[in-house]
């Protein structure tokens, strides 16, 4: 397997997925409101005033919010491949009616070269099929000098969950995530500068089986592997899935769903350029 292009995802069936789940995505998205935050407080040790950013993947928009308070005078872009999370931003927040929403996915991005300062990214990567390519277009958009910030996630997430379906059968019903070693080493191939890249696990807690499967559902965090087993789960499915799972994942009687959550930071270093970062509208 090529490790930096696991088996392709159905984005088709992502796209429809996460259009579903808009409503209650805010809800559900426990672990995803923490990673943001923690790249909004890494933000605050950088020195970098940026005049214009991107949020690739932004969803419901609580990212662009944060964006915003954090760099007041920053124009603030954002695009996600599902239009539902779109409507959902600006039903949500008011104020992003006058931002710039962009339904897109962020492999193929409508945005001009050297655009921003700043890209920010926080837990959309694991849903791009060509992480080379996809950081190349990253690089595309970013200025001389600009910095992106992104969040993902890598192969020990949803571990427990992974194994737990293994011991029923062969297909594989969680994604394939990539090692934070190769995908320091694609920001490099990218082009982005001083790569740092580092990794954590965090630990969510469920007092029942069927919240947590309801938590990743409602979450979008559904397997949308080209390869997938089709069709819905019967009951005697789920039965034996938590079965299997009270095996692997049960600790103190509370259900636990592990994220492995990496955090890479770069800058973009166009070669032949000394460009200062500038405020040009995309």
């Amino acid at each position: 397997m090529d490790l930096l292009n696991p088996p392709r995802l159905d984005k088709i069936s992502a796209k429809k997925i996460f259009n579903r789940a808009a409503k209650s995505y805010d809800n559900a998205a426990i672990l995803q409101e923490e990673v943001q935050n923690r790249l909004f407080q890494r933000l605050r040790y950088i020195r970098h005033r940026p005049a214009t950013i991107v949020d690739v993947g932004c969803g419901t928009g609580t990212g662009i919010r944060g964006l915003q308070k954090q760099y007041p005078r920053a124009r603030v872009y954002a695009a996600d491949i599902a239009y539902e999370m779109l409507l959902q931003a600006t039903s949500n927040y008011r104020l992003l009616t006058k931002k710039r929403l962009v339904n897109a996915d962020m492999e193929q991005l409508p945005f001009a070269a050297q655009s921003f300062d700043l890209v920010f990214s926080s837990l959309a990567l694991p849903w791009c099929n060509d992480l080379p390519a996809t950081l190349a277009e990253f690089a595309r958009v970013s200025k001389p000098g600009a910095l992106l910030l992104f969040a993902s996630f890598g192969p020990a997430t949803l571990q427990e969950l992974a194994l737990s379906w293994r011991a029923l059968d062969n297909y594989a019903h969680v994604h394939r995530f990539i090692d934070m070693h190769d995908v320091g080493d694609a920001m490099q191939a990218a082009g982005f500068a001083q790569p740092v890249v580092d990794a954590e696990i965090i630990r969510l807690e469920y007092r029942d089986f069927a919240t947590l499967l309801g938590d990743l559902k409602k979450a979008g965090a559904t397997n949308v592997g080209a390869a997938r087993r089709r069709g819905l789960m019967t009951p005697g499915q789920l039965r034996r899935l938590e079965a299997s799972y009270r095996e692997n994942g049960l600790e103190d009687e509370k259900f636990i769903a592990s994220y492995e959550v990496v955090y890479g930071l770069a800058w973009y270093d166009q070669p032949g350029s000394s460009q200062e970062p500038g405020g040009s509208t995309p």
